[in-house]
């Protein structure tokens, strides 16, 4: 199985969607909040994210704090 992360890409215009998705398949976006998310394979986390800051309409690319150990939640139900 492949791991993958998400990517949460902040743009200025919605028109940015279609440059986006050109990188990586666009799996939600909010055109009000001006965000998108997307997902990477984790060996090319790197220079998708690259690729992704280098269109002119992206505001900045970050990583989603939800897979990583930093933010874990815990769905323990008794």
């Amino acid at each position: 199985m492949v791991k993958r992360k998400s990517l949460i890409v902040y743009f200025r215009t919605p028109k940015a969607i279609k440059l986006i998705d050109r990188v990586l398949p666009v799996v939600y976006y909010n055109k009000k909040r001006r965000y998108a998310i997307v997902y990477s394979n984790e060996e090319e986390i790197s220079v998708k994210t690259e690729e992704l800051k280098a269109i002119k309409l992206v505001k900045k690319v970050e990583e989603s704090m939800f897979e990583t150990g930093e933010y874990q939640l815990e769905f323990d139900v008794k």
